[in-house]
């Protein structure tokens, strides 16, 4: 009835790495001039991505490797699936591409503006560098991804009345 205990963390601590990282880059890194003021939360925010590459790798092998839980399902013949149950395996898996990519982006970009060379340097002006409009892209699409698999569980949690947070949560103990 549960997901695997491994994933369960991974997911929130995804989410929560994500979060963070996401408020960062929107309203930290994006309205700050470029300036080495810039450097502490640039850096935060680049950490973060790549915990997030780690755990997305990490939470993608152990969900390959690890059964789903079971849901139920009144009467699967009775009528047609809605098109947010239909999107929700796909979305899951384009929430695992696209958080890869992101890092990876993130990663490029750094690399091309000569942040790992020179740790306490930077540069003029991030959109100068081709993969800042593709991190920038990427972060969109990962943002409507997130929407999607969000209104997936209000609609597995309210309109069918699944306990689906329960899928994503820890078991209690049996005193």
């Amino acid at each position: 009835m549960r997901y695997h205990a491994s994933l369960i963390l991974l997911h929130w601590l995804s989410a929560l790495f994500i979060f963070a990282t996401f408020l960062i880059g929107v309203f930290v890194l994006v309205p700050m001039p470029d300036n080495p003021v810039k450097l502490l939360p640039l850096w935060a925010h680049m950490l973060l991505g790549l915990g997030i590459l780690i755990i997305t790798v990490a939470r993608y092998t152990i969900r390959v490797r690890t059964l789903k839980p079971l849901r139920k399902v009144k009467n699967p013949l009775a009528k047609k699936k809605p098109l947010i149950v239909t999107m929700a395996e796909p979305v899951q898996l384009l929430l695992y591409l696209f958080t890869i990519l992101m890092s990876l982006s993130g990663t490029g970009l750094a690399l091309q503006a000569g942040l790992f060379a020179d740790t306490q340097a930077i540069p003029a002006d991030f959109y100068a560098f081709p993969l800042r409009t593709v991190h920038g892209t990427i972060s969109t699409i990962l943002f409507v991804l997130i929407v999607l698999h969000l209104l997936t569980w209000v609609y597995y949690q309210f309109l069918r009345g699944e306990n689906a947070l329960a899928w994503m949560w820890f078991r209690r103990r049996k005193p």
